[in-house]
């Protein structure tokens, strides 16, 4: 239903003014991006949610998601969406394991982004 929604969204404009809680100096073009990212994002969480990923797994994959620049300025422009969740919620526990994920590719002294950080344990 997610996926659907955002589809709609990102072919359409004036739907994405329904959503479109980005920063109004982003252009349009990006902010379909960012719905786009946001789809990606949360495909992710819901396998997680679902079981299909682990939590070593959802790492694995994020780790590898956050390589795009676009995907990056997508977090940082939906921080305030993140700031809203219930800080004990399960949202905002992985949104914190992405902070922290991103924080540690940044300081990495290593192009081997694949190797770098560790998910937090169970």
């Amino acid at each position: 239903m997610h996926w659907e929604l955002l589809s709609k969204a990102i072919d359409d404009p004036a739907l994405a003014e329904v959503i479109d809680t980005y920063d109004r100096d982003i252009p349009a073009a990006k902010r379909r991006q960012y719905f786009y990212a946001n789809a990606w994002y949360a495909n992710l969480y819901h396998l997680y949610r679902a079981g299909i990923l682990d939590q070593e797994e959802l790492y694995g994959h994020l780790r590898e998601l956050f390589q795009s620049p676009v995907l990056r300025e997508y977090w940082e422009a939906s921080k305030g969406t993140r700031a809203s969740l219930k800080g004990a919620s399960e949202e905002a526990k992985i949104g914190r394991m992405v902070d922290g994920l991103l924080k540690d590719l940044d300081e990495a002294d290593t192009d081997e982004w694949w190797v770098v950080g560790n998910p937090p344990g169970p």
